[in-house]
């Protein structure tokens, strides 16, 4: 059975029906609530396109605001690609990459996601992000930097999604000029601004600015919850199911990877 048609929130929502949506949902009415809340999108189900658009009718019903969305659509968006150093100019953006330069006009139109940790959020990677970005390893990559601040910019080249991964914690932002600060907080904080006043096309998603980063389930690891009322949250055995379903690749995806190609997916401007 085909099961890799997503319902996935796209918050904020409206004038909820707790009650309602939680029968929907199958929670109780705080869990209810935290969904609700929850300020990024987040799968809500999966299954046959007919029965995701009966249950996106009845969510919308509810008072949430929910999107039908083809999960092959996020396994064909590519991996993160940190840049090496950025040079702004008059005309846009240059970024270095391993392969090689990329450039990027700010008459271009961009969907860039901004994925950061709360300030008291402090966990490492097991994976080496330099040894990752050398071999070119996308999913690696993305595990190396689950942890990090990342700003993804998504744009088409002749035809193709491209994605740049903009990470302080692995870019040189010395090319900058006045542009850097004193830490690469600050200098982040300057790159979302020039990059708002100088991309005329440019929608920026904040959404998962701040929202603090669950760990995967792992199979028999403490302190993980099988119960199934929470649904597809990530971090559940259930989610793990879906996203294995739809690609092997997608399996073990961190949660900033999938927010990130979540809130792409659903922009207007989604290739």
């Amino acid at each position: 059975m085909d099961i890799s048609t997503l319902v996935v929130s796209d918050p904020p929502h409206g004038d909820v029906d707790v009650g309602a949506a939680a029968e929907l949902l199958g929670l109780d009415v705080a869990g209810t609530r935290l969904k609700v809340a929850f300020p990024a999108p987040e799968v809500l189900s999966a299954s046959e396109a007919a029965d995701s658009a009966e249950f996106a009718a009845a969510l919308r019903g509810a008072g949430l605001t929910v999107r039908i969305l083809d999960g092959e659509r996020l396994a064909g968006i590519p991996w993160p690609a940190p840049v090496s150093s950025l040079v702004f100019d008059e005309e846009g953006l240059t970024a270095q990459l391993r392969a090689g330069p990329v450039r990027l006009g700010f008459d271009e139109p961009v969907v860039a996601v901004y994925c950061k940790p709360p300030s008291d959020f402090s966990m490492e990677a097991t994976v080496d992000v330099e040894d990752a970005i050398a071999r070119g390893d996308g999913a690696a990559i993305a595990e190396a930097i689950q942890w990090m601040t990342i700003l993804d910019l998504y744009f088409e080249e002749a035809g193709t999604l491209r994605r740049l991964s903009i990470v302080p914690d692995v870019a040189d932002f010395s090319s900058l000029g006045p542009l850097r600060r004193a830490s690469a907080g600050q200098t982040m904080t300057a790159i979302l601004e020039e990059c708002g006043n100088r991309f005329a096309g440019l929608r920026l998603d904040r959404r998962l600015e701040n929202v603090r980063p669950r760990a995967r389930f792992i199979m028999g690891e403490a302190g993980f919850d099988p119960d199934q009322r929470k649904r597809y949250s990530f971090g559940t055995l259930l989610l793990r199911h879906v996203l294995d379903s739809i690609s092997s690749e997608l399996r073990d995806v961190p949660q900033f990877e999938l927010g990130s190609r979540l809130a792409y997916a659903l922009s207007p401007r989604a290739v």
